[in-house]
Parts: structure tokens; sequence; C-alpha cells
């Protein structure tokens, strides 16, 4: 079951995140609230970092259950939570639990780094001048 759970989790990251079709989250999570929060979530990404990808680093299937390690990339040219476009290229870490019921996903908890990416956003880049 665990394979075909990991194959779950990359069919969705193909088709939802890097595939943009915010139309077929409901056919990967069964709670069609969680459906409304993805899609919210996701759209908010997309609309701040057009060029959002987020390459799957490391899957680990136990049971019904999936662990992914992964990494979020783009250019800030939109706002995000308030932030005007920066223009900057940002990169941040995430790790996601996906539980998986008869090939979609009946709970999901994710941590995103978003003090790391705030920071990419915010700081002056090493080396700019005063």
């Amino acid at each position: 079951m665990s394979e075909q759970s990991k194959q779950v989790v990359r069919d969705y990251y193909a088709r939802v995140i890097n595939g943009r079709d915010l139309d077929a989250v409901e056919e990967f999570f069964t709670d069609p609230r969680m459906v409304e929060m993805v899609r919210r979530g996701c759209f908010s990404y997309f609309n701040a970092f057009p060029d959002l990808h987020v390459s799957l680093d490391e899957l680990i299937g136990e049971g019904d259950r999936v662990f992914l390690r992964s990494t979020l990339t783009g250019t800030h040219d939109g706002d995000y939570k308030g932030i005007e476009p920066t223009g900057r290229h940002v990169s941040t870490e995430c790790a996601e639990v996906f539980h998986v019921q008869d090939g979609a996903f009946a709970g999901y908890w994710c941590l995103t780094n978003v003090a790391g990416l705030m920071r990419q956003l915010t700081e002056e880049p090493a080396g700019a001048s005063a």
C-alpha cells in the first residue's frame, strides 16, 4: 500500500502543484473543507510566486501514511503576506505527512519554513550596498 500511497502524492504534486490544476484538488482530498483550504493556499502561492516549483526530495511510505520532504522555489513577483513583489528568487523547505485512504488524502499535515522564506523576502541580500 505504501508504494501506491507514494504514487498518489507524486500525482498530486505533478497535477495540482507543479501542474497548476486547482480543479483537480477535489480528486485528491476526501474532505470538502480541505479542498477549499488547499485551493486558497495554492492560489495565494501561485499568485505570489508565478514560477513556483516544488521538488519532491524524499518520500517515505509506511502503511497509509506518506512523509514528504520537499523544496519550494520561485520568484517573488506578486504580493505575499503583505510584502510587495521583490523579484527575488527564493527557496524554502517543507515537511508534509499525508494520510492516504482509498487513493485520496483523508488527512494532511504541513510544516513550511515560512520564517526562512520571509527572511529571504525582507532582509537585504548579502553584499548589498547602503
